[in-house]
This record gives structure tokens, C-alpha cells and sequence, in this order.
């Protein structure tokens, strides 16, 4: 029976870990990413307001979305009656805002890649303004790409990402039973596997199961 790591954020690792469980396979849990709200301050207030010019806003997550739509509520912006076009990274960002009354476009692949190939932008008669809803540090290479397309980006830092605290004994416990599988979801999160792997010990798994290619 193969032995699974998943490393999904605590808070969206349950189904795939029931789906596996259920499948007859092991599974443990390290979640290799922590998500922390910024706070609302005057900076970031102002830099909200300017959804009000936007033309498209991109959000990259359902954590985006509750904070954006959270904040947009303190500041008295009516979301739903706001003249942009969303995009949403993938399905599970789309549901949170439509939750909200918000439809947005899906890329077909659920990438920068996938969003930047999307109708809207590449279609585009004019410089468009485009507001990121993201992490800090996220979504590089889709804000270099639209700014060398001559587009006006910009972008709304909502939260942070670091490690967990707990992680650092789950990978130790991990060290006395090797998983097979780990399953990597992002760039950020294969970077602390590597730095509690130089931390401690390496554990080198028979497969590592990434979530795209960029990974």
C-alpha cells in the first residue's frame, strides 16, 4: 500500500486526502504553506479604491477572493456593481465568487499561461487596466508579461505565504516512516519540502507528484 504525503494548505487538503484515503492508500498530511491575511491599511485601502477604473481584475485564489471581497465590503464597494470583467485562476476561485454574485472567465489550463492566453487579453484593442488579487510575490510572470503588452497592472498583495509551525515535527515524523508519493501543489511549497530536507534530512520519495508543469 503506497504511503502519500499531501502538502495542501490545511484548509483545502481534506478532500483530496479523503479521495486518496478512500482509494486504499496511507496518507499523511504536512501542509507546507500557511496563508496570512494583510492587514486592511491606508495603503492597501487606496490601492482597493482604484477598482473602481479597473477593467479586469484577476484573482488568483479562493483565499483572494475572501479577503478581496471582505475588504471591498469595509470599504463600501459593491463588487457585483463594478464594470470590470473578472478572471479566476481555476474552478474553485470561480465558485467563491459567484458565491458572491460575481461570474468570472475560467482559463482552459489553470495556469499565468492559461490566463494570459484567455480572449480578453489577447484580444485586446487598448491598454487595459488589470488589478491582481494574489500573495505577495505571486503571479511574476503574468504581471511581467501584461506590462511588457503595455498593459497597467496592478497589484493588490492580500495575504502572505510561510510555513507552518507544526510542519517542522510532522517532517520529522515523516523521517521514521518515508512516504512513496509526495504531491507538491506549488513552487513556494517545493521550496520548504527542500528547507526542512536541508533542515533535518532529506527523505527522498519513490515519485514526486506535481500540480503543473511551471512546478
Amino acid at each position: 500500500m503506497l504511503h502519500i504525503v499531501n502538502t495542501r494548505p490545511a484548509d483545502r487538503a481534506d478532500a483530496l486526502t479523503h479521495a486518496l484515503t478512500q482509494a486504499g492508500y496511507t496518507v499523511s498530511c504536512l501542509p507546507l504553506l500557511e496563508l496570512v491575511a494583510a492587514p486592511l491599511t491606508t495603503t492597501l485601502q487606496r490601492q482597493l479604491m482604484h477598482i473602481k477604473q479597473a477593467d479586469i481584475v484577476v484573482v488568483v485564489s479562493p483565499t483572494a477572493v475572501a479577503l478581496g471581497l471582505s475588504y471591498l465590503q469595509q470599504l463600501n464597494i459593491d463588487p457585483v456593481n463594478l464594470r470590470c470583467q473578472w478572471v479566476a485562476v481555476g474552478q474553485g476561485t470561480a465558485e467563491v465568487l459567484l458565491r458572491a454574485g460575481i461570474t468570472s472567465i475560467i482559463p482552459r489550463i489553470e495556469t499565468s499561461e492559461g490566463m494570459l492566453d484567455l480572449e480578453v487579453f489577447q484580444h485586446a484593442t487598448r491598454s487595459l487596466h488589470v488589478m491582481f488579487w494574489r500573495g505577495h510575490g505571486g503571479r511574476q510572470l503574468m504581471l511581467q508579461t501584461l506590462q511588457s503588452q503595455q498593459h497597467q497592472p496592478i497589484s493588490i498583495n492580500l495575504y502572505s505565504r510561510q510555513l507552518p509551525s507544526q510542519s517542522k515535527l510532522a517532517y520529522q515524523q515523516l523521517l521514521n516512516q518515508p512516504p512513496d508519493v509526495v504531491l507538491i501543489s506549488s513552487g513556494a511549497s517545493w521550496q520548504y519540502w527542500l528547507e526542512l530536507g536541508q533542515q533535518y534530512q532529506p527523505i527522498v520519495p519513490t515519485y514526486i507528484l506535481v500540480l503543473g508543469e511551471r512546478v
